[in-house]
């Protein structure tokens, strides 16, 4: 049997015990039944002293203000409603033994919280758990992802995050830690906003201007009910409303960015609200953006039936621009997962508020964004301005040095895959210069033919000078430094002076090895076609095989903004 935290039982619901180990708030057993592990969880609501309940199969009833006589009696309406435990405040001592006798007459379990614990945050916990057990047991793509989207937008913009559909039922929300206001308790608590803030909304026209497109809209901070300042937007499909996504400001002013960044969140929610209405069910669903777009981008599926699925022409462009975090190598692969993970999802917010059509997805270790375009080009400096911001965002957020490619533009759809290899080339290429945060195809095409040269000089051994193999033969048998000694001075056009002082030698030094490594070698360094061969074949002889070293440096980035890290 599956005991993941979380994991769901065989009818998609989450089973209690798993659950409690899925929850970050801290919450300990008073009386437990020997199979009330697998008691299945459905929903968590939230009850006042001396509330009657009806019938609550599977509910986990979090009994506010219950004490004493109090608490009795709500273990006691659990246990007859039918509910799958009820969480009750307790003091270090425990709970008092009539509160054990009467949980123990009911058959109910009974969990506990200390005093200072908050009811909503245990509710936004508690949801949250059988959020992304649902997830599991469903296929991907379904509304447990927005609690995702929601988690991502709040540390891209510093604010409290919650999603609404279009009757205003919250369907999902981010952690909001200690910074939620009084709105934002009320409305996780209750599964919707109160019904006096949605009068005054409507009196403020908040809803008309919702409805007239993707405008962002404020809502002034309100002291008076102890509401903080909100920015709200809609999420559409057409013209036709889906629901809402509301960004709380906390203890921090929200972000510069946080008007753009909700914007994207609401353009990426709308298929999986569609998806909501159809309520996760398989059969009704088409395969996430993210997954066609990984068949787009690896050319695993024909490019045109993708584009009918996508919404695009097949014959139209593509710029695609890879990104890699530059994880430490030694990062354990699970973790690692996670980082991509959640850095795409901050990719996919920023893409989708760029461009409405952006595709993002995942291959090889690294993260691509498709931006479909009629006239597409990789050198457009808004798509370099925004990839600069990107890697700003990203490096910030990671802490690793976050390098951006802009690979080049597929004039068609099904030239995407070619474009994503050379992407995925450049930045092998710039990882030899993790102070470069974006480079573009064009800056680094030259180190590109270069790249595809010493591959197939790599490839074929045959290929190669014999007189330049026996000086690397030479050295490897001697100690010396011949081969690598000439190639400094190849690559300094001659000049001794200069070469000597980057080799930290003397400028005699070096010339005896130049002549010590011409007469090994038998290379004339007169004929311009054999200074061309040796420069290339010591190259990859000094640098390593392409596997294990770039064979060649990174030119230097053209003068630009400076992207911090």
């Amino acid at each position: 049997m599956d005991d993941t935290p979380g994991a769901p039982a065989h009818d998609g619901r989450a089973r209690l015990g798993p659950l409690l180990a899925a929850l970050t708030v801290p919450v300990t057993v008073a009386v437990l039944g020997t199979e009330a592990t697998e008691t299945a969880v459905t929903e968590v609501i939230v009850t006042g002293p001396g509330e009657d309940l009806d019938a609550v199969p599977g509910a986990l009833v979090l009994a506010a203000g219950a004490r004493g006589a109090a608490a009795v009696r709500a273990v006691t309406e659990a246990g007859r409603a039918g509910a799958a435990a009820v969480v009750l405040k307790a003091d270090p001592a425990g709970l008092p033994a009539p509160v054990l006798a009467a949980a123990r007459e009911a058959a109910v379990p009974v969990l506990t919280v200390t005093q200072d614990e908050r009811w909503y945050r245990l509710a936004e916990d508690v949801r949250a758990a059988l959020s992304r057990a649902s997830r599991s047991a469903t296929a991907p793509g379904t509304t447990g992802d927005l609690f995702s989207l929601a988690q991502t937008l709040a540390t891209i913009t510093r604010g409290v995050v919650s999603v609404e559909d279009a009757a205003g039922h919250v369907l999902a929300y981010s952690r909001s830690q200690d910074e939620a206001d009084e709105l934002r308790r009320l409305t996780v608590l209750g599964r919707a906003c109160p019904e006096p803030y949605l009068k005054r909304l409507r009196e403020q026209g908040v809803f008309q201007r919702l409805r007239s497109g993707e405008e962002v809209v404020e809502v002034p901070e309100q002291p008076d009910l102890g509401y903080r300042r909100r920015l709200v937007t809609g999420i559409a499909a057409g013209h036709r409303p889906l629901g809402t996504i509301w960004l709380q400001e906390g203890a921090r002013p929200l972000a510069p960015n946080a008007p753009e960044a909700l914007r994207g969140a609401a353009r990426l929610a709308a298929p999986q609200l569609v998806d909501h209405y159809h309520q996760g069910d398989p059969s009704a669903r088409v395969a996430s953006r993210a997954e066609l777009a990984h068949g787009l981008l690896t050319g695993r599926f024909d490019a045109g039936a993708l584009a009918g699925h996508l919404g695009l022409d097949p014959s139209q462009g593509a710029t695609v621009v890879a990104v890699d975090l530059r994880d430490p190598e030694r990062s354990d692969a699970p973790a690692a997962d996670l980082r991509r993970g959640e850095a795409a999802g901050i990719v996919s917010v920023h893409a989708a508020a760029f461009r409405r059509d952006a595709l993002v997805t995942q291959a090889c270790g690294q993260i691509y964004v498709m931006l479909p375009a009629r006239n597409g080009d990789a050198d457009d400096p808004a798509v370099h301005r925004w990839a600069g911001e990107l890697v700003t965002v990203l490096r910030r957020q990671s802490g690793t040095p976050v390098q951006a490619a802009l690979a080049g533009t597929a004039r068609r759809l099904d030239a995407v895959p070619e474009v994503k290899a050379r992407g995925h080339q450049a930045l092998r290429l710039m990882a030899r210069t993790p102070e470069r945060a974006v480079a573009t195809h064009t800056e680094l095409q030259a180190s590109l033919v270069l790249y595809d040269v010493l591959r197939l000089l790599d490839e074929h051994p045959g290929t190669r000078h014999a007189g330049l193999a026996a000086l690397v033969a030479h050295d490897a048998e001697a100690g010396s430094d011949l081969a690598r000694s000439l190639l400094a001075y190849l690559d300094g056009f001659g000049d001794v002076a200069r070469t000597a002082e980057t080799l930290t030698i003397h400028p005699n030094t070096l010339r005896y090895r130049v002549r010590k490594a011409v007469s090994i070698s038998g290379i004339d360094l007169g004929d311009p076609d054999q200074r061309l061969v040796a420069m290339l074949q010591l190259r990859l002889a000094v640098h390593g095989r392409q596997g294990t070293a770039a064979p060649f440096p990174v030119p230097p980035a053209t003068p630009g903004p400076t992207v911090p890290a």
